[in-house]
């Protein structure tokens, strides 16, 4: 309407609202994971997995954040999420490790997980016998007598129990409880 009250045609507007990409991504993945001792470097020890579809979406890319809790030995694939241990896992030298995934979407939401790696320990050391070397016994004595009780040591790792056998090479005339 102008100022001599002559009012135009009505015009109708449509107002379109564009979805932008303000949800962060939302982590699928646990926050645990397990590797056994001695299983090998340079394997995928972890995938981070996460849902940006709450909005639009060009995707998730995945980086592992620096700081006290990231180890030299991890390193992820931006794209797939898997995190890869390049080192062999030793529980007695490391029996955890500590790292945060970050999961970025394109528009630079971002959600963090914080995970621990936790490596199983397996018996990996073998015993050591601490019973003598050498022994003498009395011709005679009859035979089925006990003659040596060997003792062994398996303290330096973990051990349901110690079984014992002779070598191949023994007399055949020796026997041995297991």
């Amino acid at each position: 309407t102008d100022a001599a009250s002559n009012a135009s045609e009505a015009q109708s507007v449509t107002l379109d609202i564009n979805d932008l990409d303000d949800v962060a991504p939302a982590f699928l993945s646990g926050s645990n994971a397990p590797i056994i001792e001695n299983s090998g470097s340079g394997q995928v020890v972890y995938t981070a997995s996460a849902a940006d579809s709450a909005d639009t979406s060009d995707g998730v890319t995945f980086s592992l954040l620096s700081g006290t809790n990231l180890d030299p030995a991890l390193s992820i694939d931006a794209t797939t999420g898997e995190v890869t241990l390049n080192e062999q896992p030793n529980f007695e030298s490391k029996p955890e490790y500590f790292f945060t995934v970050l999961a970025e979407d394109a528009a630079g939401q971002g959600a963090v997980k914080h995970v621990t790696l936790t490596v199983t320990n397996v018996d990996d050391t073998a015993p050591t016998i601490s019973s003598s070397e050498s022994i003498a016994v009395n011709e005679n004595i009859g035979a089925g007598q006990v003659i040596y009780t060997v003792t062994a040591d398996d303290s330096l790792d973990i051990s349901a129990c110690l079984t014992f056998s002779l070598t191949e090479d023994s007399d055949a005339a020796l026997s041995i409880n297991p």
